[in-house]
């Protein structure tokens, strides 16, 4: 049971962030959603910044499952970013039918706001950051050995154009409400990996 409220308190709060800010929404607005006391949530989460870290994971896990699935083994290194970029689209798409407007990145506004402040929050959302560009450039790198990205591109800095065009991507798709934005990308991060 005590589980089962934590999950309901967590996904609740992960819901309302998505679609405004951690800092617009308020404990007794995600108590009342949630069907909790303050004490209730207090007693899992014990500050609002303890709240936005768990959601911050929350987010993570789910951003990390699908990197997995689009970074198989398998799949050509330069291929498996591509498959991540349909799957964000996609995600986006079915968060705009669930929310009636594209929300943006679960990710990157999140991150932008809990790193404002020195501590915890800045700490965790930077390695969830580089976190994420470690798929990156671990497929940029297994290019490079492969014969299929030039030995003079610096694999992480390569990774970091990336994520920053994805975010902005999806700041754009959130702007214009079309998630559609995000998936024709393919050639323009292909140029991205190739910079020096």
């Amino acid at each position: 049971m005590a589980r089962e409220t934590r999950e309901r308190v967590l996904r609740t709060a992960r819901d309302l962030v998505h679609g405004a800010s951690l800092a617009e929404v308020g404990i007794e607005e995600i108590c009342a959603e949630a069907g909790v006391h303050r004490g209730s949530l207090y007693h899992f989460f014990p500050s609002k910044d303890a709240l936005g870290l768990a959601v911050l994971d929350a987010n993570w896990d789910l951003m990390r499952a699908m990197l997995d699935e689009a970074f198989q083994a398998a799949v050509e290194p330069l291929d498996r970013i591509d498959r991540f970029i349909q799957g964000f689209g996609r995600m986006l798409g079915l968060m705009r039918q669930k929310m009636g407007t594209t929300p943006g990145c679960p990710l990157g506004g999140l991150t932008a706001e809990l790193s404002a402040q020195p501590g915890p929050g800045r700490d965790r959302a930077q390695a969830v950051l580089e976190e994420w560009a470690g798929y990156f450039s671990g497929a940029v790198h297994e290019a490079q050995v492969r014969g299929q990205v030039s030995r003079s591109v610096d694999p992480h800095a390569a990774a970091l154009r990336i994520l920053a065009f994805v975010q902005g991507m999806a700041l754009l798709a959130k702007v214009y409400d079309r998630p559609d934005r995000v998936v024709a990308t393919r050639e323009t991060i292909r140029a991205l990996i190739a910079a020096d």
